[in-house]
């Protein structure tokens, strides 16, 4: 409002409040001059032989100013003209009593005091004023007006004086008008730097607010994932635990079946007929797929939900569909419905999880079961452009549009009541879409309500890199091309462990170093992954200048064997085929085989497979570790089969005992265990080394650096857990003794 008002003035002109205040002040001091004025006329007029008459002039001096000061306060105007009236009255009657007197001469002296009380433009109104008088108080001593020294020469001078106070008048206006706009620009600039200081302060306080909310929000972030990781070693431990309760019956499930399905002359006296022996053959497929996704459960025990693993391969996604249609078959032999499966010739070969998508195409298949009650489902395959588009077409009752997003919400029924006619958890076709986008593919649906659905989806195709490739200084990756690293792992639990966290790239098996130069010469690697054990400069000695060697200490059960004198590792469940596989590659004959368990079923599956073999396997049986150390001290076995965990005496304690005794030292023996790897720690702490003969630049180094620290978990969070009692957790930076790692 101020700043309007400033800039509509013109430049010069005065605020007329101010001008005011200006004027009012002027007027208290003539006041005081007029007073004094009066009182020096009334004492020439009373004393000194003085002449009477002068009182009338000091009367109206005096009124005139006793009248402004009084009047000055609430009628400024009245009390300008009031006093600059009496001045020229008391002019005018001292020259109305003493013609004589020079008194017209004080009239340019009152235009001289009324242009400090008037405007500029009044002055002349005052000096017309003191002319009439004078003229008139002449013209009433009979003066001729063309008297020059009594009307002519008094008039003249009171309007040049008039003249001269106009002008001296206009410039001081103007001069306080330059002054008032400069008070007004200051004032108005002081206003707005206070407002803004004042805006300044909000903001500080409004910023320390949300500082100290910030800083309230982190720490409960920091506490929100200390909880988090404290969940997930809790997650962790149990997975951990409960593998070897879950993969036990599991084992029993499997074995069982696979024994009836492969080798069903082990049970003499029973009929197998064609559908008793397509049942068995329909639980050994289903236990197997449960086996493979219990795999993956465990998996996630030490997994985040944003990097689950995959183990690619090459398959034909034909074999896949068949698999998935064969396990069911019989559910919708059940339902009579129709299953029929379409493929393009010209789909190519893809490199996929086989588990997953054939999770994926069984989750799809069943619900599209559960809703469709006539007609069938048809799975369609073709090409169509980079990828791979699988379709899966029902007649059931279809989807309506507003659905349709429920259907990919995790726990997501169209029919959400309790009394629904479709059963279902609503995670499948969620679960599904994720492990399809984890391929890098798509998934969506289109339906029509009463017509039925079709869940689309896609997989990419990947084009295999040449066996054979010219390595060059700086090799630039041609899209389509995959990396691949060659991992000296003798272990192929530890190595599936390393293709299932890699599923980026592929990861080549080498079993001995001696493959490693045909290995890296085919496949050209980014990187060989051996096991940290302090000989990395021993095998740059060999290797192309340009390859980098990853040491890490990564468990392996076959290596921790080995160390310990067992021939090696079965992780449950263990199949008929894992198992006559180890027992032939122990390279001695064997006939005696004792069986170490606690769970009695276990030891009878493990018996029918040694059993159903046709070597003329003798298993016997011990029932937990006291049982075995009694049975063995009593008549030595060729082969102990050994489990670990066990509720007596467990299988280290039994292998401690071996070892100890001469008599037992020698026995082979083969761990049976239900400790997955993800689930095995590091002894001796955890290490890490990268090295390559050929020099880097120091951005290389860091870029390397800076990944790594990415992937290094928090420490000093509120409550964290470091590991099991009486454990630290391992530090990156640690080599095993707790040197530094190299």
């Amino acid at each position: 409002m101020g700043k309007a008002r400033l800039a509509a003035k013109s430049v010069g002109e005065v605020d007329s409040a101010d001008l005011d205040d200006l004027r009012r002040s002027m007027a208290v001091e003539v006041c005081v001059a007029a007073f004094a004025i009066a009182w020096l006329t009334a004492l020439a007029g009373i004393g000194f032989g003085g002449q009477p008459a002068h009182l009338w002039a000091a009367l109206l001096l005096f009124m005139g100013a006793l009248g402004s000061w009084l009047l000055r306060g609430r009628r400024l105007r009245l009390s300008l003209f009031w006093l600059i009236g009496s001045s020229v009255a008391a002019v005018a009657c001292e020259k109305w009593l003493f013609p004589a007197s020079p008194a017209q001469y004080y009239f340019p002296v009152t235009v001289v005091v009324s242009s400090l009380l008037v405007s500029h433009l009044g002055v002349f109104a005052v000096a017309t004023l003191a002319a009439a008088s004078c003229v008139a108080v002449a013209g009433a001593h009979g003066i001729a007006l063309t008297d020059g020294p009594q009307v002519g020469t008094p008039v003249l001078l009171i309007y040049l004086t008039a003249l001269a106070a106009w002008l001296s008048s206009r410039q001081m206006h103007a001069a306080l008008g330059w002054m008032q706009s400069s008070y007004a620009q200051a004032r108005s600039l002081l206003d707005e730097v206070r407002e803004r200081r004042m805006a300044l302060a909000r903001t500080v306080k409004a910023l320390e607010e949300a500082y100290q909310r910030i800083e309230r929000m982190n720490y409960a972030l920091i506490e929100a994932r200390s909880v988090a990781e404290e969940a997930r070693q809790l997650k962790a431990e149990f997975a951990a635990n409960v593998s070897h309760e879950l993969r036990t019956p599991l084992n029993i499930i499997l074995g069982f079946s696979e024994t009836m399905a492969n080798a069903p002359e082990t049970y003499a006296g029973v009929t197998w007929t064609p559908a008793l022996r397509g049942d068995v053959e329909q639980v050994y497929r289903s236990s197997r797929h449960l086996s493979a996704l219990i795999d993956d459960i465990l998996d996630l025990s030490a997994l985040d939900a944003h990097h689950l693993g995959l183990t690619l391969e090459e398959a034909n996604i034909s074999d896949v569909i068949a698999d998935a249609v064969a396990v069911v078959a019989n559910l919708f032999r059940a339902k009579g419905l129709e299953l029929a499966v379409r493929s393009a010739p010209d789909v190519p070969r893809l490199r996929v999880d086989v588990v997953r998508i054939r999770q994926v195409l069984i989750n799809l298949l069943t619900n599209a079961s559960r809703f469709t009650h006539r007609g069938g489902v048809t799975i369609t395959t073709r090409l169509v452009g980079n990828e791979v588009q699988v379709a899966v077409a029902d007649t059931g009752v279809g989807i309506a549009p507003e659905d349709v997003a429920k259907v990919f919400a995790d726990f997501g029924q169209v029919d959400g009541s309790t009394s629904r006619a479709h059963g279902g958890t609503g995670l499948g076709v969620p679960l599904s879409k994720r492990l399809v986008e984890l391929h890098g593919g798509r998934m969506w649906l289109e339906s029509q309500p009463g017509a039925g659905t079709t869940f689309y989806f896609t997989l990419p195709v990947t084009r295999s890199a040449s066996p054979v490739l010219l390595r060059s200084a700086a090799p630039a990756p041609e899209a389509g091309y995959r990396r691949a690293v060659v991992a000296l792992e003798p272990d192929p639990l530890a190595l599936r462990t390393l293709r299932r966290h890699l599923s980026g790239c592929d990861v080549i098996e080498a079993s001995s170093e001696e493959h490693l130069p045909a290995l890296i010469e085919q496949h050209q690697p980014v990187a060989l992954i051996v096991e940290h054990d302090g000989q990395n400069h021993r095998r740059l000695a060999g290797l192309p200048a340009d390859l980098p060697v990853i040491a890490v200490s990564l468990p392996s059960a076959l290596r921790s064997a080995r160390s310990l004198g067992i021939e090696g590792v079965l992780i449950k469940p263990v199949t008929r085929e894992q198992l006559l596989k180890a027992l032939a590659g122990l390279g001695r004959p064997v006939r005696d085989i004792l069986i170490v368990d606690d769970d009695p079923q276990l030891v009878d599956l493990l018996a029918r497979m040694l059993q159903s073999a046709g070597e003329g396997y003798r298993p016997l049986k011990a029932l937990g570790g006291d049982e075995a150390l009694a049975r063995l001290r009593q008549q030595p076995a060729d082969l102990v089969l050994l489990d670990i965990l066990m509720a007596d005496v467990d299988g280290l304690t039994v292998l401690r005992e071996m070892k100890a005794d001469p008599a037992l030292a020698k026995v082979p023996i083969l761990i049976v265990s239900a400790q997955y790897p993800e689930s095995a720690r590091t002894p001796g702490g955890l290490a890490l080394e990268l090295a390559r003969a050929q020099e880097g630049s120091i951005t290389e180094a860091l870029d390397i650096l800076q990944a790594v620290v990415a992937a290094l978990p928090l420490r000093g969070l509120p409550g964290q857990v470091n590991g099991r009692e009486g454990e630290t957790a391992p530090a990156l930076s640690r080599g095993r003794g707790g040197r530094p790692a190299s």
